[in-house]
């Protein structure tokens, strides 16, 4: 009998990442994934915190059922190339997820298992021999140098079933040459695929966390990728020639650029018992960002937030990161939390200082330890920022 599990899955196309919420599934024989209604767990909170060279998502589940249910959990992520005919790396791959899995607070084991697709081919048994860790991405110079390096007959195989071929390849400094290369120009796909078993105690909560290096899609031109934005707005152009304040490193008649992207799917969070009871999400750029967010556009700072109870994605989301210079020497300065407000509360411009809102019991709100002030914590919910006091703050994750 096929085992029910629990499922994060992660679909990118040809450099396209695209992310996604847990979502339950039934796993078939054949290693395809089959989504299907999960009543028995509900996702009490989502703390999603998305950032250029890190997402980490952390959830609290809740078994509602008055029976232990162990099960599967699999997490593949997105499908990307497995050699890089163009390498963004200077040919210096590989790339690597240095996923890190955490439940209750704890390392959590897990195991990896990946395919490799010639279209939708799966010619894992023959090109696996290329790959030394699963999620390795190599140049196509690297994969000529290693099919050189098989016995004659291995290579008649794989020539044979038309995997590989001896063709012409183009560098920047030894011209065109003939090499060893993919078949057809028909670019292979990796999709790498981690797995553990986990038990959820009836009428408990559990929690699970997760970190890794996305892959992101770069933009050599500065346009975004985001379908929903449109670029030619007086919105937009504003916003791209716009600072925050205090950032004298840029001439007004300068243009910031979009480099870095991603997709990140929600949707798939409707398979839990109901709808996610808090969700919260953290977009952190270098300078700002911009993106769709149910199904609309939205331009955000170095931080975007969104805070909902009760949320039912109706859209998956994606974003553009914007900064002046290179976002890949980005470094993260300080690290957010997510609490809970035990108040009602007001937030305040500074601490001690004018009140300019109020925030219901409950409700939840980012907030960054590192840059407290005494016992007063910066926070953002949506749209407010300001002060909190250290009493009517209950760290969540």
């Amino acid at each position: 009998m096929l085992k029910k599990f629990l499922c994060v899955c992660y679909l990118m196309f040809l450099g396209l990442s695209v992310y996604a919420n847990d979502a339950a599934g039934i796993v078939l024989p054949t290693g395809g994934v089959v989504f299907e209604k999960q009543d028995g767990i509900k996702m009490q909170v989502e703390a999603l915190y998305i950032r250029p060279e890190q997402i980490e998502v952390s959830y609290l589940f809740e078994n509602t059922t008055d029976k232990d249910i162990t099960t599967q959990v699999f997490f593949p992520f997105p499908e990307m190339q497995a050699v890089e005919v163009f390498p963004s790396s200077g040919g210096k791959n590989p790339h690597t997820y240095d996923f890190i899995l955490w439940v209750n607070g704890e390392y959590k084991d897990y195991q990896a298992h990946w395919v490799i697709k010639q279209n939708d081919r799966d010619i894992s048994e023959y090109v696996s021999i290329f790959f030394r860790f699963p999620d390795e991405v190599i140049t196509d110079q690297e994969l000529d140098r290693r099919i050189g390096m098989l016995p004659n007959y291995i290579r008649q195989v794989l020539q044979d079933k038309k995997i590989v071929e001896w063709d012409w390849l183009v560098d920047w400094d030894k011209g065109e040459f003939q090499a060893w290369t993919m078949a057809n120009d028909i670019y292979w796909k990796k999709q790498v695929m981690y797995f553990w078993e986990q038990t959820f105690p009836a009428k408990q909560t559990v929690a699970i966390r997760h970190q890794y290096i996305p892959t992101n899609l770069s933009s050599n031109t500065g346009q975004p990728y985001s379908k929903c934005l449109d670029t030619s707005s007086e919105r937009y152009d504003t916003f791209m020639h716009e600072l925050p304040p205090g950032d004298t490193k840029f001439r007004f008649n300068e243009h910031l650029h979009a480099q870095r992207y991603l997709e990140y799917i929600l949707t798939t969070a409707n398979n839990w018992q109901g709808p996610i009871e808090n969700f919260n999400l953290l977009v952190e750029s270098p300078l700002k960002s911009v993106g769709c967010f149910d199904g609309e556009e939205f331009y955000g700072g170095k931080y975007y937030t969104v805070n909902r109870q009760n949320y039912t994605p109706e859209s998956d989301m994606s974003v553009d990161f914007v900064a002046n210079g290179n976002i890949f020497d980005y470094e993260i300065t300080s690290r957010p939390a997510l609490y809970r407000i035990d108040g009602p509360v007001s937030l305040r411009k500074k601490p001690h200082g004018k009140v300019t809102a109020q925030l219901a019991d409950k409700t939840y709100v980012w907030a960054w330890p590192d840059d407290k002030k005494g016992k007063w914590y910066p926070v953002r919910q949506n749209d407010l920022s300001g002060y909190i006091h250290k009493k009517n703050l209950v760290k969540v994750f």
